[in-house]
């Protein structure tokens, strides 16, 4: 983007052409936004763009009056041109230099953690902030849905159990943001934590000889037992099919694997191809599917590792930084950015409570005195 968009939109001369780029701009990630609105804090606090404005209007109003001097108007052009990047130059210095004298140290970095919300999708496309509509029934097909106590409960309604299902299946999503979670029980019975940055999509009522949902993202689920009808939750090729037991499914877009975790019971995973081979998992045994290669793996391992988020706990066991970072920036919906790559590497443990302020869970980390942190808006800088 030319970055003399940027103070033309300060003095109001945007083209409807250069306000789309600038949107656009905006829209393509948080680092411009960031910059953009470091680049407005700067623009207040000093006068060179009053003094630019008067020589620019006086500029473009000299071409306008002579059109026919065409090396005056090409020269004057060019002029403009300079000055226009010498004042983006200036301000994206002024505000690089600006950042170090903004950052917050440990001591006062404050985030929140994450709370119960979600927006709900229904069939007909009607979209619900489920934090703004409390103790709120719907009713779809033969199901109400009850949102209470942070909590989707879907159940038969009595006056229409007998009725003749139809025939097309209506389908929820639930999508849960950064900094959120979500509770639900669905028509079986089955009863779902969702994590944070995942979506869920499954039928409002299932069918009688199958129970279908896709899950990107994280989830722990407690399926209701039913021997006759299998429960299959699927993620891209993934599949995972169960009859009734606990298991984490932790199947993020950006990933590159997909981990199955078995609490109880007996889960079969799987992919949807056609010669597929479903590999059986038993209790404290986790798949790992490699997306790349279509390949499954078995470890035992440490289930608590991976299911303490849904008991309120974070559980760190010889965990990468990097991988901390990752978990903790969906909790908090903060971005970690390190400064030296070697960092990324270092290994630490930790029992932490995932409702309080991150800043107790980065203070646990600093004592190891290999790490230090600083924030300037929704950024953690590891050093």
């Amino acid at each position: 983007m030319d970055y003399s968009i940027l103070w033309k939109y300060f003095n109001a001369s945007l083209t409807i052409e250069e306000e789309r780029e600038l949107k656009q701009w905006l829209a393509e990630s948080s680092e411009h936004r960031q910059y953009f609105e470091r680049f407005k804090k700067q623009q207040a606090k000093t006068s060179i763009t009053k003094d630019f404005n008067g020589d620019s209007s006086d500029a473009w109003r000299n071409i306008k009056i002579a059109p026919k001097r065409k090396k005056q108007y090409f020269w004057k052009i060019g002029i403009a041109a300079s000055i226009l990047l010498v004042v983006a130059a200036y301000f994206g210095y002024e505000v690089l230099k600006s950042e170090p004298e903004q950052l917050v140290s440990i001591e006062n970095i404050q985030f929140d953690p994450g709370v119960k919300k979600a927006t709900l999708i229904l069939n007909s496309g009607e979209k619900l902030k489920l934090e703004s509509v409390k103790d709120t029934l719907i009713q779809e097909a033969e199901v109400i849905t009850k949102n209470g106590d942070s909590q989707l409960n879907y159940y038969h309604a009595e006056e229409r159990k007998e009725e003749k299902r139809k025939k097309e299946i209506k389908y929820n999503t639930l999508i849960v943001p950064r900094g959120g979670e979500y509770n639900l029980t669905l028509s079986d019975g089955t009863e779902v934590k969702v994590n944070s940055e995942s979506i869920l999509k499954y039928p409002v009522v299932f069918e009688k000889d199958q129970r279908n949902i896709q899950l990107i993202g994280e989830a722990f689920f407690d399926v209701k037992t039913d021997s006759l009808c299998p429960f299959v939750v699927s993620s891209g090729d993934h599949l995972v099919k169960v009859y009734g037991t606990s298991f984490n499914i932790k199947s993020y877009k950006n990933d590159t694997y997909i981990a199955t975790t078995l609490i109880e019971g007996k889960v079969a995973v799987s992919t949807n191809n056609k010669n597929a081979i479903e590999q059986e998992l038993t209790p404290g045994y986790q798949s790992i599917y490699q997306k790349e290669s279509n390949v499954f793996n078995q470890q035992k391992v440490n289930i608590k590792k991976f299911t303490a988020w849904k008991d309120g706990r974070f559980y760190f066991r010889n965990m990468r930084l990097d991988d901390m970072a990752e978990v903790l920036g969906r909790w908090y919906d903060v971005e970690f950015q390190f400064k030296n790559e070697n960092t990324k590497q270092l290994t630490f443990n930790g029992n932490l409570k995932r409702y309080e302020n991150i800043q107790t869970i980065l203070n646990q980390l600093v004592k190891t005195n290999e790490i230090t942190f600083s924030a300037y808006d929704k950024i953690i800088y590891v050093d």
